[in-house]
């Protein structure tokens, strides 16, 4: 299931500005896919976030996918996501995950995978989660809004 996220990221890369939908034949992957939005905006760790759903095979992956804008001085690296005490399944970026946006002026920060219990949630209340990464913790805030994808 991981696996068909991390795909879906690397393929929707450059496509996050605004939303839109994906269909690859060659591959049976289709996906939809949130604009980008800021989470959160401390002066040296501007987050930003879109959500992303992958679907191949009656399998579908949902996430919220974070990225790091790049500003020379700080390089964050979360290794968990947590809300109101419930440690949500995070997949953290590695040493070769690169950009997660046109131009590589984003960083890729992770992505919290969303049950469909969360993602319900997250529709209608968005989301507020502390990234946790070492002396690195970041609360974020996503919309509701965020969560709205367009239709298949």
């Amino acid at each position: 299931m991981i696996r068909l996220g991390v795909i879906l990221v690397v393929l929707l890369a450059g496509c996050v500005p605004q939303s839109g939908t994906l269909v690859s034949d060659d591959t049976g992957l289709s996906g939809r896919y949130s604009g980008q939005v800021v989470i959160s905006d401390h002066p040296h760790h501007v987050l930003y976030g879109h959500v992303i759903e992958a679907q191949r095979n009656g399998e579908i992956t949902r996430a919220l996918v974070i990225s790091q804008r790049r500003d020379g001085v700080h390089n964050l690296r979360f290794q968990e996501a947590w809300m109101r005490g419930v440690e949500l399944p995070f997949s953290r970026s590695g040493a070769l995950s690169g950009c997660s946006h046109g131009q590589c002026l984003n960083r890729h920060a992770g992505m919290i995978l969303l049950s469909d219990a969360l993602f319900t949630h997250a529709r209608n209340n968005g989301l507020q989660v502390r990234l946790i990464g070492g002396q690195d913790n970041v609360d974020i805030r996503v919309p509701a809004e965020l969560f709205q994808l367009p239709p298949p």
